[in-house]
Order: C-alpha cells, then structure tokens, then sequence
C-alpha cells in the first residue's frame, strides 16, 4: 500500500479551507472572483444591508408597542423589512423557539423572505453555546453540561475530541432546524472569578487549552456546514461587571493582554484554524486602546473594544492576520446603548472596521420597519459623504459574500442538504452528552471517605436555589432505589421549615450558584438592573446575625438574579448564599452533626465560602434540572457521583483562591488540575 505524507502547508491549507466552511469541491479562486463581481453590483445601500444582522424576539400590536408577545411566526412587515433592505442575517433568541417544527418552519419563512433577484442568502444564527446558554427548547434537544465542564472533563482526559464532538452535535441540531450561524464557542479566558457574564461559559483560564478546545469546538461545527464564531475579542474574561448592564473595564497590562485574552485568538489563527467568524467584545480595554471617543452627551471616554479600529483593524486584521468576518456582540446592550444613539454606535463600529452590526435597532412593530430603513440610508449617506471609507466597506462585503457562498447560503436555503430533524436530542447525541458529563464532575472534597453514599435506609434532604435542580436529584435518587428523598427550592422553603427538614434527615444536600445568572443565560435579555452589592464575605455575614425570611419569584432564572448573589462572595442580606452557609452551619452543630454535601452548581469558586464545614463538595460546573422533562444533564449525574454507580474523574479547569472581605485574591486553594477521585 502506498502512503503519501501532505506538505506541512498543505495540511495547513485543508484545514483552514474546513473552518472557513469551503466545501471540499469549492474552488476558493472561483469564490473570490464570484464574490468580487456579486459586490461589483451591488448599490451602496445593498452592500449596507448586508452589513446588517437583525433581532425579532417580539411582535407587539401598533398599540402596545412595549409589549413581550415572542415572535414565532413571521410577522409580513417583518418579512417586507427583510426584503426590501436586503439585510445580511437575522438572530433568533429561545422566545423565538417554541419546539423543533415550529423552529423549522419560522426558519424557512424568514429565509422565503429573501428577494429571488437577492445573490446570496441570509445569516440566520443563535447563541447554542452549550451548557448555560442554549436556545433550542432544553427538554428536546442536546444540551450539555457547557464548556466549564468539557473544561474538566478535558482536564481530566486530555482528549480534546471532547470538544470536536460537543461541536459537532450542536452544529448538527441547529443545522437539522435552519440555522447556519452559531456564535459559539466561547474562547475567554476567565481569569477573574468574580466575571458575572462569562465565568461558567469559559473552558477555564488557561489560554492554550481555551485555544485548543476552541478550534476543536469549531472544527466540529464547521464540519456539519455550520459557522463557528469565537467570542468575545479582545477578551472579556477579567472583568467584574457585566456587560448588558454596562460597560466593563479590563485592566490587564498590554504585555498580559496579548500573552492571556489575545492568546487563543492568535493561535487558531497562526495555526490555520481561524474560525470563519469573530465576535467583538463591549469592554474597554486601555492597555490596546485608551483613545477617546465621544458620546451622545458631548462627553469624552475611553473607546469600547468593539468601536476601537486599533484593536478591531491594527491589531486583529494587521497584527495577528486574520481575515475572516467580524460581528459586533449586540449592539441593544447597556453597554453600548447608555452612551451612544443607535445610527452613531454603527457609524463608530463600521469605521473600526467591523464587518457586521448585530442587532443595532429594535424591530418590534410594523412601524419599526421604518427605524430600519433610515438606519440604512443614514449609513449609507456616511458612505456617500466619505465618512465611511468606500474601499474598506467594499473589502468588508467581500468577505461576508464570500463566507456566505462558501457556505451554500443562497436564496431559498443554500445548496447544502439539511440534517434530519431526528437527529436532534438523539440516541448517539445524548451518549456524548453523558460521556461529558460523566468526566466534568469533579470531586473538591471528601472528608473522612464520606463519599461515594452508604444511603440505604437513610433520609436524604436537598435543597437548592432553584427548584428543577433539586427535583432533578431527587428523581434519580428515587429511580436508583433511595425513596426517602425530599426535595425542596430554597426560597419557598422557610427557615423552620428548612430546619424540620435537617432535622428529619440523614443526608442534607446543599447546593450553591457562585454567580447570579447574566441576561445572556436568561435568553439575553437585560430586562432587570443588577442587585448592588456588599463587599462582604459569605462567612462575614452569616456570622453577623439571623438571615430570615424568603423570598418567592415565579420564573428560576429571575430568581436566581434576584438573589442579590451578583458577583462571587460579594452579596446582600440576606442572600441565597448565606442562606445556604446558615443552613450548613445548623446541620453540622453538635447536636445535629448531619452528613452535609455540597454541590456547587455553576463555576466552582464559590466552594472556598463552604469547605470549611462540608463533609464532602462536588462542582458539576452547570445548574439546570428537572422541570416538566430533564433540561440538564449534571444533576442525575452528579447523584451517580455521590453513589459511587459513575466515580467523578473531572479535574478543575480553573485556579481558585482564598478571597478576602473585598473580593482580592488570596492565597491559593484548590489548583488548576485539581480533583479527586474514590
């Protein structure tokens, strides 16, 4: 048998063709002049359109211009609006989604609204990150545990076709549903722990596996004919705001931020893995960027990353070469909207050289078509007026047509034949789901052999911040032959009640969200103003006096926001954490002295405010459970972790630190690697 090695470039080459979504019989030199004479002809006002990404999460009567009725069918304006600008791509949010036919068919509607004389399709993509962020409906499709947990999973295995896999799948249920844009993965190095908006969505905080994992993730989507997109660039991992709310600092040295945040970008792309797409990231960064810029008040402030042209042009296209298409994160958030108007903000993103406005104006009623259209024309009057370079707008639609024809997104759909929709939530998906899983889980502490469970003829109580993560335990406790189990939602759950049930139980399990939850985990909506917090320590407070009552809210996700638990360790009386620490404490007094287990449920940080007292601590790094069908894989998994029927091999993905009463890192506790096993 004759064997042939390829050229080192020549691998290079392939590679680089397979992330950029080029079929194996494209030839990219037909695609690049195809693309040059498709924008040839295009008006200034087309090629404008095509720089536009659209949002239609809701659709409101003329006279209820406020209101929250989702989108799920095309509304004709909305269709219309499409048509006659010619826009690039839309985005559609979980309240979009109702179930897989309905997905389907609101799919296919809005790609019907693509004018036959129109040469190239529309970008229709979707945050399906995995884990936290997800927004196919969670009982139906392939969720996984998120990309913390293929962190320690990976950690704990070094196989990074985890990654690939996890990709894959998720590529694939998308595809099977009309998408062909999925802004995912996550490639921020999470190096602060008190980071409210990436945290748990990171691989972890190391530069070279975030890298790693990152161009597997995309390679994987990529080959299901899916666009990957790396986000948030420069970085936003070392940040302790959130970015809905408002507008972050990092402030890293520029020696660190190319050697963490810049580092997985720099390397796919010397690699030849690029991913076809990059999303920019609403932060300022100093270090890269302190020139001023001005806002809608007149005054002077530091240029956000994704409107800076040094960090968008110098730096990712000039210094590190890369020369695939870049997309503004949403340009509805807080920090872009509290300091520059709609026209302006795009006005600054085009002229840094961004490829692509993702949602610059809200779309909610027929008469919003009209926002629409005199966004196109004042940008495309900057054009005409020479504020906008010509040439540089030209190169831009050159490469978001020549993604699109790479792509096979064409009017009516593109040329690439769809998955079959029973592909979503399936068999062979849902394997590789629990494979991860299974390896996330990781074993923080384990005092006296208390794990894995001698529970036969014992109480079990558990009580968590949400009531579907309880119920999830509960129920597979039950299914593995333990029915002395009770479940409870801590914040329906008074304190004597809490008690009662310490009291009456064995086993008390106890389980804890190191962060509240970000818009873009509640489908991206920043429709609540963060709790303000005290820079206080868990352990202060608890000790600082009685944290009674409870608090009763009927959506979890808002519950957890509205905790109060804002940024890791700094929280307000009383809250959800402290709550827990109380409840701990009374379990393990001298007159109780019950057998208490800890599960930390989003990003393991928060296991330093409790393994002083915890008989043993288990991190799943993903918090969704039980609720009318399983929306998570972690939670059944973590109860086969505590039985010994699955022993945890998951390794931490992250450092984590002592903290001191103001959130400064401390000394170091529980090493990057770190986990044990039984």
């Amino acid at each position: 048998m004759l064997k042939f090695k390829l050229p080192t470039l020549t691998l290079g080459l392939v590679t680089a063709a397979l992330l950029s979504g080029c079929p194996e019989n494209t030839d990219s030199t037909n695609v690049t002049e195809q693309a040059r004479q498709l924008v040839n002809r295009m008006t200034t006002r087309e090629k404008v359109g095509q720089k536009v990404m659209m949002a239609f999460r809701y659709w409101c009567p003329a006279d209820q211009p406020s209101c929250k009725s989702n989108m799920t069918e095309l509304p004709d304006a909305v269709g219309n609006a499409i048509r006659e600008n010619k826009i690039g791509g839309v985005i559609l949010f979980s309240n979009n989604l109702v179930d897989i036919e309905q997905t389907k068919r609101l799919t296919d509607q809005i790609k019907g609204a693509v004018s036959p004389s129109n040469p190239v399709g529309l970008l229709i993509g979707t945050d399906e990150e995995g884990g936290n962020v997800f927004r196919l409906p969670w009982t139906l499709a392939t969720s996984f545990p998120g990309n913390m947990a293929l962190g320690a999973a990976y950690e704990a295995t070094k196989n990074d076709q985890l990654a690939y896999d996890m990709g894959r799948v998720l590529a694939t249920e998308i595809a099977a549903v009309g998408f062909n844009v999925n802004f995912a993965p996550v490639v921020d190095v999470n190096s602060n722990p008190l980071n409210p908006v990436i945290n748990v969505r990171a691989f972890g905080d190391d530069p070279a596996t975030i890298s790693l994992l990152g161009r597997r993730a995309a390679l994987g989507m990529t080959s299901q004919g899916v666009i990957g997109t790396f986000k948030h660039f420069p970085g936003h991992g070392d940040t302790d705001k959130d970015s809905h709310y408002g507008l972050p600092v990092v402030n890293k040295s520029r020696a660190d931020a190319y050697a963490i945040d810049l580092a997985p970008y720099r390397q796919a792309i010397q690699s030849g893995q690029a991913p076809a797409m990059v999303m920019t990231a609403h932060i300022q960064y100093p270090a890269l960027d302190n020139t001023a810029t001005t806002t809608r008040t007149g005054e002077q402030m530091i240029v956000p990353a994704t409107m800076s042209r040094k960090i968008q042009h110098d730096i990712l296209r000039g210094e590190l070469g890369y020369q695939g298409v870049t997309i503004t994160d949403a340009l509805d958030m807080e920090g872009i909207t509290k300091f520059f108007d709609q026209t302006d903000a795009v006005i600054k993103v085009f002229q840094a050289d961004v490829d692509i406005a993702l949602m610059p104006v809200e779309f909610r009623v027929a008469a919003d078509a009209n926002r629409l259209s005199a966004l196109i024309d004042q940008i495309t009057a900057k054009v005409e007026a020479g504020l906008i370079n010509r040439e540089e707008l030209d190169r831009s639609v050159n490469r978001i047509v020549q993604m699109k024809l790479r792509n096979g997104i064409t009017p009516g759909g593109g040329s690439r034949p769809m998955p079959d929709r029973s592909v979503i939530g399936s068999p062979a998906h849902r394997a590789i789901e629990q494979d991860i899983t299974k390896k996330s889980i990781t074993l923080l502490r384990n005092a006296n052999g208390t794990l894995p469970l001698q529970a036969q003829g014992r109480k079990i109580f558990i009580m968590t911040p949400w009531g579907e993560q309880a119920e999830a335990m509960r129920r597979r406790f039950v299914e593995l032959g333990y029915p002395d189990t009770t479940g409870a939602k801590l914040s329906n759950t008074s304190w004597d009640a809490q008690k009662q049930a310490i009291n009456e139980a064995n086993i008390i399990i106890l389980g804890t969200l190191s962060t509240s939850v970000t818009p873009v985990e509640r489908n991206g909506v920043p429709n609540r103003s963060p709790v303000q917090v005290q820079p206080y320590s868990i352990r202060q407070l608890s000790t600082q006096g009685n944290i009674e009552g409870s608090l009763v809210f009927n959506v979890e996700e808002d519950a957890a926001f509205a905790s109060g638990l804002h940024q890791m360790m700094q929280v307000t009386t009383p809250s959800e954490a402290q709550q827990i620490r109380k409840a701990m404490e009374y379990a393990k007094n001298e007159t109780t002295n019950k057998t208490v287990i800890h599960i930390t449920m989003r990003a393991p940080y928060d296991v330093v405010n409790y393994d002083d007292i915890t008989d043993a601590t288990l991190a799943t790094y993903s918090y969704y459970g039980y609720e009318g069908g399983l929306r998570g894989p972690s939670m059944p998994a973590v109860v086969d972790a505590m039985l010994g029927i699955q022993h945890p091999i998951g390794k931490l993905p992250v450092a984590i630190y002592a903290q001191s009463a103001g959130g400064v890192p401390g000394q170091l506790r529980y090493a990057r690697g770190f986990g044990l096993q039984y």
